[in-house]
């Protein structure tokens, strides 16, 4: 949204609003789809020196499991309260920081509940939904730890054998 500071007068809160496209503010992933176009409703304050702009982003999203690639549908309602310089400015533009509120709310990985069990890796079944009928494979007897440990020890034994 670009503000015209003329527009505004001095101490005085006026109501903003408007809509944005998801898909042009370029805030949908892999992992999280907008079902609905994202709907600003804020307040703008000019003082004297800055600009206050406050309000809620909100909208209707579908996030994908990062381990069982579940569809889960919810409500994004994300408050948001920016301030800006305003000296010598005439506008002020505030998409890129409505865009890094919501990038900054995404988590790295959206899982639908902590204790998701994910997928089988061997046939792709929901492990959510009870065990599948893969045959369960056997751990491994040692890792690479394992090994580094025993050539550390044997290093220790041949430095203090001498």
């Amino acid at each position: 949204m670009n503000l015209r500071l003329a527009d505004y007068k001095e101490d005085v809160e006026i109501p903003v609003r408007k809509d944005y496209d998801p898909s042009d503010l370029d805030i949908e992933f892999v992992d999280l789809k907008y079902s609905k176009p994202l709907l600003m409703e804020g307040t703008v304050e000019k003082g004297a020196d800055t600009l206050v702009f406050r309000g809620q982003l909100s909208s209707e999203i579908e996030h994908i499991c990062g381990r069982c690639l579940a569809s889960i549908h919810s409500v994004l309602d994300q408050p948001f309260e920016l301030y800006y310089e305003i000296q010598g400015k005439e506008f002020v533009d505030t998409t890129d920081d409505l865009r890094e509120v919501l990038i900054l709310e995404h988590p790295i990985i959206f899982v639908c509940q902590e204790n998701c069990k994910g997928l089988c890796p061997q046939c792709g079944s929901n492990l959510n939904d009870g065990n599948c009928r893969c045959a369960p494979t056997p751990a491994p007897a040692q890792n690479v730890f394992t090994q580094l440990k025993h050539l550390l020890e044997k290093k220790q034994e041949k430095k203090n054998n001498g």
